[in-house]
């Protein structure tokens, strides 16, 4: 499973690339003044211009109630993540653990991706 890159280092590949665009640098010398492979450049800026990277959060916040759903009291919740994989989790959990269990599983799809 592709892992979505993390925010932070998405938004300081846009910053990046701002600077670049501003500078009269080639990519090679840029790339050597920041410190980054010139391979980093190329996919990044491929990433960003193909808009492969919203500025949106890859899982946003859902609230469930039971009684909206029209099935009684009964909380299974079923996680559809990229790559085929699904999470559901159990009824029996408490509101606590399965918010508990979906930070978990964000937080680990938005790992740091090396840069």
């Amino acid at each position: 499973m592709t892992r979505l890159p993390d925010p932070e280092l998405a938004l300081h590949w846009r910053e990046r690339l701002s600077r670049f665009d501003r500078s009269d640098l080639t990519i090679a010398e840029f790339c050597e003044r920041e410190g980054c492979s010139t391979a980093s450049f190329y996919q990044w800026r491929r990433k960003l211009k193909a808009g492969e990277l919203s500025k949106t959060p890859a899982f946003v916040p859902v609230d469930l109630d039971s009684s909206d759903l029209g099935i009684g009291t009964d909380r299974t919740v079923q996680i559809n993540l990229p790559g085929g994989a699904i999470v559901t989790v159990p009824s029996g959990a408490t509101v606590a653990e399965q918010r508990g269990l979906i930070a978990a599983i964000v937080q680990a799809t938005t790992a740091e991706v090396n840069s």
